[in-house]
């Protein structure tokens, strides 16, 4: 099948994206990269400094520094910077706009996939984009839909005092996390630990969800889903100065430098 692998060009992304070229190698893939960041994520100092570790910290200094030094795929590190995903499996990984402008429609369109998977996406998909893949488009969202639509569903959960945290597959409608659910795999909170590292633990469970569905879509069989119960749902936004006041009071944190030395340590770094 030829599937379109929509991602964010981030540690979280790149990370998500190193699992599912590994799972999914063997069908014809495309991977458009994601680069956009709402002004008002950098105007909060709390939610600037996690773009930083998240964005501006691999993308600009440690994946250019990795893909200096030639590597030896033998070696099998853990992570691949995205140009090494693009040597290693031969396939094209491309930084995209808006996708929904015309530019974007058209290499969708020369690219003809039969799905699109969104992993950690920036930007709303519209029906002239849904329409295009014959099996239309599945995203994995980090949160359990509809409680926790939108963004920093960890930091949600983690607000409500949650146990466990879910990563949903559903499919992509018209809607903003709305779509029919596939499937929600729960990961255990563990309130040590930061909200970094139940993102970047949250979407191997929902990538693990695509891997078991995508031959029964191959097959031409129908997908069982379940409709999102509109009573339950909860669409959330950016935190505001005084929602990260209130987090880091509970104790819980953003970014661990432990943990973030932990998934560097994935990547050929010697």
């Amino acid at each position: 099948m030829k599937i379109v692998i929509c991602t964010k060009r981030d540690l979280e992304g790149n990370i998500a994206l190193n699992k599912i070229v590994r799972e999914i190698h063997g069908h014809e893939l495309f991977v458009l990269l994601s680069d956009h960041f709402l002004k008002t994520e950098r105007e909060v100092r709390e939610s600037a400094d996690f773009i930083f570790y998240e964005r501006d910290l691999p993308v600009e200094q440690i994946y250019p520094l990795l893909e200096r030094v030639p590597i030896s795929y033998k070696d099998n590190p853990r992570y691949l910077t995205f140009n090494q995903i693009r040597e290693k499996y031969d396939i094209p990984v491309e930084i995209i706009g808006n996708i929904n402008s015309p530019k974007s429609e058209t290499r969708l369109k020369e690219i003809s996939p039969d799905i699109i998977l969104s992993v950690r996406f920036d930007f709303i998909f519209r029906k002239h984009i849904i329409d295009i893949p014959q099996y239309g488009i599945l995203n994995i969202h980090p949160g359990a839909l509809p409680k926790y639509r939108g963004v920093y569903a960890s930091f949600r959960a983690m607000m409500q005092g949650e146990t466990q945290a879910g990563c949903t597959l559903h499919v992509i409608d018209e809607g903003i996390d709305t779509g029919p659910v596939i499937g929600i795999r729960y990961l255990p909170i563990d309130y040590s630990k930061s909200v970094l590292w139940h993102i970047a633990s949250l979407y191997p469970l929902g990538i693990d969800l695509f891997s078991e569905v995508l031959p029964k879509i191959e097959k031409g069989e129908t997908i069982k889903t379940v409709s999102q119960i509109e009573a339950d749902q909860h669409y959330y936004t950016f935190p505001t100065p005084e929602e990260f006041s209130q987090f880091k009071k509970k104790g819980f944190k953003l970014i661990d430098n432990a943990e973030y030395l932990g998934f560097l340590s994935g990547y050929n770094i010697s």
